[in-house]
Parts: C-alpha cells; sequence; structure tokens
C-alpha cells in the first residue's frame, strides 16, 4: 500500500473527494517474479499477502532527472518483519516516472534490466577482483543497487494498471494521465566528483563500467551524476563506515540493455524480417551492440578523467 498524500504517483481524482490520494493506494510487485507467487498452497493461505505500507512526500524528493523523480521513501514491511530503527521502518530510494509515455517506457525497461541482473552484482564481498583494462585488482564491490521491486498500481476494479506505448519515441512523447509505477531500491549517496579522488577511487569507479562491459550490458546514459559514492565499506556496521573507503555504485538504467534485450528488440526484429537477411542482421546487431558498448567504456574514461596509461 502507498500512502501518498501530495500526489507523487499522478493519481486520478477520486470521485467525491477534494483530494486524488486520501486512501492508501494499492500497488503490486510486477517484478521480481518469484516461485511462491504461483503457488497456491495452505500454508500459503494461511500467511495472508505480504503487505507492505510506503511512504511519499513531497518533501522527501531528493533526485530529479530528465523522466523521473526519486523519493527517499519509509517502507513499513510486511508483519513480522521490523527494521533495527525507531520506528521499525527501512529507508529505500523511490523513483516515480514523468506523465509522459517515453518516461513510463524508460522506467519499466529499467526494471526489466534490474531484474535481470544476477545477484551478486548487487552484494558486497571481501577481496578483490581482477578486472581486464585495469592496471591493479579492485575491490569486490556490488556494481548496481540492491533491486527491491517493480510495483503497479491497481485500479478500483483490481486491474493491474501496465501501460505503455510502444510506438511513442523519447522525440516526440506524448503526455499520459496514468499512475506512475514504482521502482524501489537501495540509496547509494550522492553523485561521485572524480576530479576529487584518488587514481584507485576513479579506476574503482571505472571497473564498475568494464564489469557490465563484461556481462554483455550496457547502462546506455553514462555520466559522473549516475555513478553514486556513499561511506563504506558497506561490510562494516553504519557507525564505522566512512569516506575513506567509500562504496560506489551505478545507477539509472533507463536506457540500458543487455546482449539478449537489445537482440529481440520487436522494432529491431521487425527491420530484420523485411529484409530477408536474419543471419547477416544479426551479425549486423552484434557489430551495432558492441559499438555501443565500446564507445560508452570511451565516454566513462573521459567522464572519470582516466588517462590513456593510467587504469
Amino acid at each position: 500500500m502507498v500512502h501518498d498524500p501530495d500526489n507523487a504517483t499522478n493519481q486520478p481524482k477520486q470521485e467525491g473527494s477534494e483530494t486524488c490520494t486520501e486512501k492508501p493506494i494499492k500497488y503490486v510487485r510486477w517484478f521480481p517474479k518469484f516461485k511462491r507467487d504461483d503457488e497456491n498452497g495452505g500454508a500459503q493461505e494461511e500467511v495472508g499477502p505480504r503487505v507492505a505500507h510506503l511512504h511519499l512526500a513531497q518533501s522527501n524528493r531528493f533526485g530529479t532527472g530528465n523522466h523521473s523523480y526519486v523519493y527517499r521513501a519509509p517502507l513499513t514491511l510486511p508483519a513480522p518483519l521490523s527494521a533495527h530503527s525507531p520506528t521499525g521502518q527501512v529507508t529505500v530510494a523511490a523513483k516515480l516516472a514523468y506523465p509522459r509515455c517515453t518516461a513510463h517506457n524508460l522506467l519499466r525497461n529499467e526494471a526489466r534490466v534490474y531484474d535481470s541482473f544476477p545477484k551478486y552484482v548487487q552484494e558486497e564481498y571481501c577481496g578483490y577482483n581482477i578486472v581486464p583494462q585495469c592496471r591493479f585488482p579492485v575491490p569486490a564491490t556490488a556494481i548496481v543497487p540492491k533491486f527491491f521491486g517493480y510495483y503497479l498500481p491497481v485500479d478500483e476494479r483490481g486491474n493491474v494498471l501496465d501501460n505503455h506505448h510502444d510506438s511513442c519515441s523519447e522525440e516526440k512523447p506524448c503526455s499520459v494521465k496514468w499512475p506512475s509505477p514504482i521502482l524501489l531500491m537501495e540509496e547509494c549517496g550522492k553523485p561521485v566528483e572524480p576530479s576529487k579522488f584518488t587514481l584507485d577511487q576513479r579506476t574503482e569507479c571505472f571497473s564498475l563500467i568494464l564489469r557490465l562491459r563484461h556481462m554483455d550490458l550496457y547502462q546506455g546514459s553514462f555520466y559522473v551524476r549516475n555513478i553514486m559514492i556513499q561511506p563504506g565499506p558497506l561490510t562494516l556496521p553504519p557507525a564505522e563506515r566512512s569516506y575513506d573507503r567509500p562504496s560506489f555504485r551505478i545507477i539509472d538504467f533507463g536506457r540500458a540493455a543487455s546482449w539478449e534485450m537489445y537482440s529481440t528488440d520487436p522494432a529491431r526484429l521487425q527491420r530484420r524480417i523485411r529484409t530477408w537477411q536474419a543471419d547477416r542482421d544479426r551479425d549486423r546487431l552484434r557489430e551495432g551492440f558492441l559499438a555501443h558498448v565500446g564507445e560508452e567504456v570511451w565516454r566513462a574514461r573521459g567522464e572519470l578523467l582516466i588517462d590513456d596509461f593510467t587504469f
């Protein structure tokens, strides 16, 4: 349930009410899918639905991008879960789309990308990684924030609202009145400032994009504002963390694509069908994908102030 007194979710006005969101709004998890979602055993019926409560407020907005707002939001966990905090709540980052169809498409794509990540890219480890192109080992950290789910609104008739326009482009978007989906993830600090970093820290940031490259994935919008820094290491309790050993994450995957997603994109597949050269076009697709990846690595090198012979 989402508590949204400021209507950050862009809900339609409720009949007979002066405001849009007097009551909590029902959302359901769309990604990730779990095996238990399809189970209908007696044990699940005894447990009942798992209901959490997300609290959105205009005053808690801490990020604004080209297609979304990000809120720092308290989350009350489903009983009997509780956090070790005065309120028993945890704090998450909640990302919501602008009222444009392309903004909804980007948020939807970002959820798909997060859902496709293997668990290890969101987990912290002790030790070091050898990352090709880096001349020395880098800390074995997560690459991206922890993903807590992508949630869709449910209307009064119980329909899940998965609205999107596949035919619109960012150059020609249209305004929409749909309620925004919500993407929940770990809050990871503030944007980096590479000019203030040591060579080791810049190299560690650079290693994150290289690790995505080795996963056959490009981020699609690489700027320093999309790399976050927070006190670390996260393997220590919060009181023992510091910026002397920071933790980095890459965020914003609205324009990202893996090779699998890129090569099965419906628009590209339709073009391949029209040309009747599927095998040759697949090779060209692969070349195009690798060109995207290579360009992103070069862009990252410039954004992170990495010289040709210092990484």
